[in-house]
């Protein structure tokens, strides 16, 4: 497995991770569609992010953009190919992100979390701190994970 920065010319396959990702969950076909007109993904946004891949042998099968924002950091994606998911690259790839948040400054990194991903999410260490309105018409928890300090009552978490 190789981490190594996303090129712009990944953009419309990188997407498509996120549609089949998005897909893997039994969504609806509708807002399967909805979810894939919504994202964003050009060969711009990628030029200009922080977007990082996963490869295994020279196929990508995952990838994750961070948004740096001062002592804040916003993990804007994490997809996985749906074969990949619960065999430990989300992991990598979370904890990968994490890493570049802390090492960029941030104090702290936060995500819109997919409600599938919850029990995920909350093994890396990150915690519910509001919900907010999706662009899909739903409510999705925000969680947090603090960088290089301890949560109270986690003692040794990160």
């Amino acid at each position: 497995m190789q981490i190594r920065p996303a090129r712009p010319d990944e953009a419309a396959a990188l997407a498509a991770i996120a549609v089949r990702a998005k897909a893997h969950w039994g969504y609806p076909a509708e807002f399967v569609a909805r979810f894939a007109r919504s994202l964003g993904l050009t060969p711009e946004v990628v030029a200009a992010n922080d977007v990082w891949v996963a490869e295994r042998g020279s196929v990508v099968v995952g990838f994750y953009t961070l948004l740096h924002r001062g002592e804040l950091a916003v993990l804007d994606d994490l997809w996985l190919e749906p074969e990949e998911i619960g065999h430990g690259l989300g992991r990598l790839l979370f904890e990968h992100a994490r890493d570049r948040a802390a090492a960029a400054g941030a104090e702290v990194l936060e995500w819109e979390a997919e409600p599938y991903a919850l029990g995920f999410y909350e093994r890396m260490g990150g915690r519910r701190v509001r919900m907010t309105d999706s662009t899909l018409g739903r409510k999705l928890p925000v969680m947090q994970v603090p960088l290089g300090r301890v949560w109270p009552g986690k003692r040794g978490a990160r």
